[in-house]
């Protein structure tokens, strides 16, 4: 495995996968009628865990829980074993290791199983051994995750990927072979039959390319492992070793899946109907869950099971008046997509979620006071919410505040990620936050609970003249800029104390 030490010398981005959480592989198992363990109380290990930066966010985030993170690259280890220090977490360890050499019984058993980024990328003979490692140590109703690059989508991936290595094959440094590799495309791009559909579609690849980091691009798209797989070639892949299919990692998968129109010659064979699903959407990507084959799964999604899931989600009500009343009520949700309802308990129910954010409220509580057939009927409507992706589902609670105290402090893995450079921090909802403002990313290291409005409001203005602003807001100006910022974070659920 000696062509893995690369990332010894170009360490890969460092990112937080909302969807490898505990929180969310629980949740998704309940849905389906698996008791996975509690997210609060379990313990999760991460193949090719980078630096950790993954397993740092949710070793802070569920202190009662144990993660173990497993890489091969020393300055990866390294510099997540230096961060775990700084953060002072004692529920994390990590692991310079090759998974083809890894002691399954030293390692113990586990809950949940994750490997993001790593399957389609490393050598033949590695595979079976990342797959033995689920068979050894994933608990009996434990659920383990893989993201691997799909086909037929990564066909189209393939000829730019060629592409690019052609280009660069003569450049030895990683950051000008990158340059190289995109310039070559390009290129390509401009000489190509114009206002074709071929170049259209490199041309479509060429502008993804050109939005990632130059890193992420020189380990995925100039890697000299990059193994796409059919759904069907996983799936074999699964059952081999013991397992079976669940689902994806995004709870709207399900929704597409239920909505979509199968031939009647596929049956119910549900590998052969995500099959065929890929090749219709041309999919490129899977985060893909499974569990031990012989477990039982219930597809029927009961609407009970929300009954102990914590349900949230971030809304504007386009017309308030609609609540009350018999009428649609239209609800604007995430991103600008809109749903409209006309049951009035679920109206009801979806403002409570509404006002509750960032914080979830049991499915129980929201159904309390409604009798029993107008109870069944929300809890119907927000599970199909939840499987369409409006409503988020969560198996615990989550600690933060959503109230500005005297001296407001923001979570401390999140003022980490800004400290060492990060343009994202993660919340405490489960959630990526992109901060575009360098001035805000500044606010939010500031706030660590030693420091109130009028500090905050006073270092803020030495930040603007560190910056050479030339027109600086006066006190009352920035001091209110401040709270709304801080009540900002306050809503992204950003905020401890």
């Amino acid at each position: 495995m000696t062509s893995n030490f690369i990332y010894d010398d170009v360490p890969y981005p460092s990112f937080v996968f909302p969807q490898t959480s505990p929180d969310r592989l629980s949740t998704l198992a309940r849905i389906h009628g698996i008791e996975a363990a509690a997210p609060s109380d379990c313990r999760m290990l991460e193949l090719g865990c980078g630096d950790g930066t993954n397993l740092l966010a949710l070793a802070y985030a569920m202190p009662n829980s144990q993660f173990v993170g497993i890489d091969l690259a020393a300055s990866h280890i390294n510099a997540g074993k230096a961060a775990a220090a700084k953060l002072g977490l004692a529920n994390i360890e990590l692991l310079e290791l090759d998974v083809t050499k890894a002691d399954a019984g030293a390692l113990g058993e586990f809950d949940f199983i994750v490997a993001h980024g790593l399957f389609s990328w490393v050598p033949d003979f590695v595979r079976p051994a990342i797959l033995d490692l689920y068979t050894k140590c994933l608990a009996p109703n434990g659920i383990g995750y893989i993201s691997y690059n799909a086909l037929p989508g990564c066909l189209i991936r393939e000829i730019t990927h060629g592409m690019m290595k052609s280009g660069s094959r003569n450049v030895a440094d990683p950051a000008e072979k990158v340059r190289a590799g995109i310039a070559f495309l390009s290129g390509i791009v401009e000489a190509a039959e114009a206002d074709s559909v071929y170049q259209e579609m490199l041309g479509l690849e060429l502008e993804q390319i050109s939005e990632r980091t130059p890193e992420n691009v020189f380990h995925d798209d100039l890697s000299e492992v990059n193994r796409p797989f059919y759904f069907e070639e996983f799936g074999a892949l699964l059952d081999t070793h013991g397992f079976q299919y669940l689902c994806e990692a995004e709870p709207s998968e399900l929704a597409r899946s239920a909505a979509f129109k199968f031939p009647a010659s596929l049956g119910e064979d549900l590998v052969a109907r995500e099959q065929y699903r890929d090749f219709v959407v041309g999919r490129r990507f899977r985060t893909t869950l499974f569990c031990r084959a012989g477990k039982e799964i219930d597809r029927s999604f009961p609407a009970t099971r929300l009954l102990a899931i914590h349900l949230a989600g971030q809304f504007e009500i386009d017309d308030p008046a609609a609540v009350a009343g018999t009428g649609s009520l239209t609800v604007r949700a995430a991103k600008g997509n809109k749903f409209t309802l006309n049951h009035p308990p679920t109206k009801a129910a979806v403002v409570r979620i509404a006002n509750s954010w960032p914080h979830g409220v049991l499915g129980s509580e929201l159904i309390a006071d409604m009798p029993e057939n107008d109870g069944e009927a929300t809890l119907g409507f927000l599970m199909q919410l939840f499987m369409a992706g409006f409503v988020k589902a969560h198996a615990f609670e989550q600690s933060f505040v959503t109230s500005i105290s005297e001296t407001p402090e923001v979570s401390r893995f999140a003022r980490h990620q800004i400290s060492e450079g990060s343009n994202a921090v993660a919340t405490l909802t489960g959630l990526n936050l992109e901060i575009k403002d360098p001035a805000i990313g500044r606010l939010l290291s500031l706030c660590d609970g030693t420091r109130d409005i009028e500090d905050l409001t006073g270092a803020m203005f030495e930040y603007a003249a560190e910056c050479g602003e030339a027109e600086v807001p006066g006190h009352d100006e920035m001091r209110e800029s401040v709270l709304n910022n801080l009540q900002a974070f306050a809503d992204a659920g950003l905020l401890v104390g």
